[in-house]
């Protein structure tokens, strides 16, 4: 499969069409290690990657769901529906990988330069994941500040989401794109 192919299949696939099924140690490895070969201005390398799997997804998602609940009793404006759905999806996924992006000491390039930096980093995952033929989602709930709190991030750090990954269990189908020519001017 060649390289448009792969980014023509890539699909966002949601938990619910993941197989129950553990993903071995070294598709993680062979994931993070591209994703770690991800463009990025200075060398700042801005990706951390906290990877949950087995006992610590199922801890993360109590605790994570405990906490909305609680955010939610104390006049936070937590959707909960969207917290139990979030608490599903980390639950079916085999693996659940926090994307932190850890923004240079010095600040020598501006803070979306490092966001779009992890997120090329997301999309070299991606970009295998669906070469290994495997499903990948990525969740940024709307309650994120809420969880980046709770896991006691480092300074400087900011949860973007979870990167949800799994072997498929049922194609998820391609919602299709319009065409480039709708989108680009030759100037």
């Amino acid at each position: 499969m060649d390289i448009s192919d792969i980014i023509k299949k890539r699909r966002a696939t949601p938990p619910r069409f993941m197989a129950k099924k553990e993903l071995e140690k070294e598709l993680i490895l062979t994931l993070l290690e591209n994703a770690n070969w991800a463009p990025n201005h200075k060398k700042t390398e801005p990706w951390r990657f906290w990877v949950f799997q087995g006992e610590s997804k199922q801890r993360l998602s109590e605790s994570v769901f405990n906490l909305l609940e609680k955010e939610k009793s104390n006049g936070e404006l937590v959707n909960m529906q969207k917290a139990e759905k979030f608490r599903d999806n980390l639950m079916r996924a085999p693996v659940a990988i926090a994307i932190i992006m850890q923004r240079d000491a010095g600040e020598r390039i501006s803070e979306w330069e490092e966001v779009a930096a992890v997120s090329m980093a997301v999309q070299n995952m991606w970009l295998t994941a669906t070469q290994m033929e495997l499903g990948a989602f990525w969740s940024t709930p709307p309650f994120l500040p809420l969880i980046q709190q709770h896991l006691n991030l480092g300074t400087g750090q900011k949860l973007l989401g979870f990167f949800f990954v799994g072997h498929i269990a049922m194609d998820y189908p391609s919602p299709g794109r319009g065409p480039v020519s709708e989108k680009v001017q030759w100037k």
